[in-house]
């Protein structure tokens, strides 16, 4: 499945763009899903994407509470009023993104966990640094996912996680846009030597994450058709978009 990238949004001003009516939109326009298909996941390709999957079904599902209380301050503090119903439906969305990972494993016997590594060390830095820590660790997360989704696509012959897999990958490319349009509205009332500075860190945090579920993941990557080198030259491709909507507001 060939990468999606962020100019495939048909849109180039996204500075005010009514993301509460996209998420409505979006929710009522989603793939058909056919959860009858019970064949097409072999024994060795169960086994190939379980922990993976169960990593991305946990990093998905969350109430947001902490999300929500940043998300209301930040309303509050910048005039942007829209602000926590537009991160309600995004939360939604990545809810409904785990609990139809959820039923998928349900269908092959693939357990739930409940905790991970990797997702601790995410939630402990989203709650560190306020809203521009959340969304600056959502965002490097969405960004991943687009490979990971790409290759787990690639990486099996079954049809219904083929089509579970093309959901997320329009969904996960416009929460980029969505996350990169709010770290536009931070940098906008700040200094530019410190929205450079917070480039820096954004380019080290991508890079250090990659590379950690690289060493992960790399038996999956690889049999979705990703080597390392494809596999960072998308995220940090990603990334460059995602950092020119934070700097200008337009793709």
């Amino acid at each position: 499945m060939e990468r999606l990238t962020l100019k495939n949004a048909r849109q180039e001003l996204v500075v005010d763009h009514d993301w509460t009516a996209y998420f409505h939109f979006n929710n009522q326009h989603l793939l058909f899903l056919d959860y009858s298909e019970k064949g097409g996941l072999s024994a060795e390709e169960r086994k190939l994407i379980t922990p993976s999957i169960q990593a991305f079904q946990l990093g998905e599902g969350s109430e947001g509470r902490y999300l929500k209380r940043a998300a209301k301050r930040f309303a509050e503090r910048s005039g942007y009023q829209r602000y926590p119903e537009m991160m309600d439906c995004f939360i939604g969305e990545e809810n409904r993104h785990s609990q139809i990972l959820k039923k998928y494993m349900e269908i092959y016997g693939i357990d739930c966990v409940s905790h991970h590594a990797l997702d601790t060390v995410f939630r402990f830095l989203r709650k560190g640094m306020g809203i521009e820590g959340e969304i600056m660790v959502l965002v490097t997360a969405e960004m991943i996912a687009l490979s990971y989704y790409s290759a787990l696509s690639a990486a099996t012959h079954s049809k219904l996680l083929k089509t579970i897999c093309s959901q997320m990958l329009q969904d996960e490319y416009m929460h980029v846009i969505f996350q990169s349009e709010t770290l536009h509205r931070i940098y906008s009332h700040r200094k530019p030597r410190a929205n450079k500075c917070m480039a820096v860190f954004r380019w080290g945090f991508m890079n250090t994450v990659l590379s950690l579920v690289w060493m992960k993941y790399r038996e999956l990557f690889r049999k979705g058709g990703y080597s390392y080198v494809r596999f960072s030259r998308d995220c940090n491709s990603c990334l460059m978009e995602s950092m020119r909507i934070a700097r200008f507001g337009k793709i």
